[in-house]
């Protein structure tokens, strides 16, 4: 997991003092060290005060307007395309303030470029950005992978059993909209579509290749029964099975 700093500044601001919309085209996470008011990130419009943090996301709309004089520590930064979305909005810091930790760090290696410094502020923003995921207690980036390619390779070898999306999300962990999302996300096929794939290309080759009658190639390759074998073959392939027997 590996994340980069664009910018890093540490001020304050008078009260009542606002901050007109704007955008980044980075991340930004703005750490309200002392203070209180409001920002609006979006549609959402969030009170913080001390010890709280905001998170932007890149291009999203955001303003602040401050009741009491506010300190803040402010950065922008880049993660890893495939890292797990960071959720946008306002977090509170866990009681030791870990994230204050790295932000303060970052400043000191700003403030001293000693070095390899440049590397050391882009190792702190991987680690602040590892310590807001477990804030949500989001899966790695890299667990999700192996979940979904686990329930891939759960097709490959059973796609001949009455095995449905329900009992596959449950298997890795997933509810069925989200475990559906990131299937098709990775593969680009929903995962009954792929299901629906393995079980044709087998019954192509049976059909092929043996003489079973319709009825067990039905049975061999997962299908409800008869009826249904015949018509969704005959809507992915245009023939029926036994046309495409004999045509073969």
């Amino acid at each position: 997991m590996n994340g980069r700093l664009d910018f890093l500044f540490h001020t304050k601001h008078a009260r009542h003092v606002t901050v007109a919309p704007h955008r980044h085209q980075c991340h930004e996470l703005v750490y309200y060290l002392s203070g209180s008011g409001t920002t609006r990130i979006g549609e959402v419009t969030y009170s913080f005060q001390p010890n709280t943090f905001a998170l932007i996301r890149p291009h999203t709309l955001h303003d602040e307007r401050r009741d009491t004089e506010t300190e803040v520590i402010f950065i922008g930064f880049q993660p890893e395309p495939d890292l797990h979305p960071l959720r946008e909005g306002l977090y509170a810091d866990y009681e030791d303030s870990p994230i204050t930790g790295y932000l303060r760090a970052m400043g000191l290696e700003m403030k001293t470029k000693r070095s390899y410094y440049a590397a050391k502020l882009n190792l702190l923003v991987s680690e602040l950005m590892i310590e807001v995921l477990r804030m949500d207690d989001f899966p790695s980036a890299e667990s999700t992978v192996n979940k979904i390619l686990y329930a891939k390779n759960y097709m490959d070898e059973n796609y001949s059993q009455k095995i449905g999306v329900e009992t596959l999300a449950q298997l890795v962990g997933y509810s069925y909209d989200r475990f559906r999302h990131l299937f098709k996300e990775k593969y680009g096929l929903s995962p009954i579509t792929y299901l629906m794939s393995k079980r044709f290309e087998a019954a192509k080759r049976l059909l092929m290749q043996t003489n079973l009658p319709i009825s067990a190639v039905s049975n061999v390759c997962g299908f409800a029964n008869d009826a249904q074998f015949c018509s969704l073959f005959k809507q992915a392939t245009g023939l029926t099975p036994r046309q495409f027997r004999v045509r073969g």
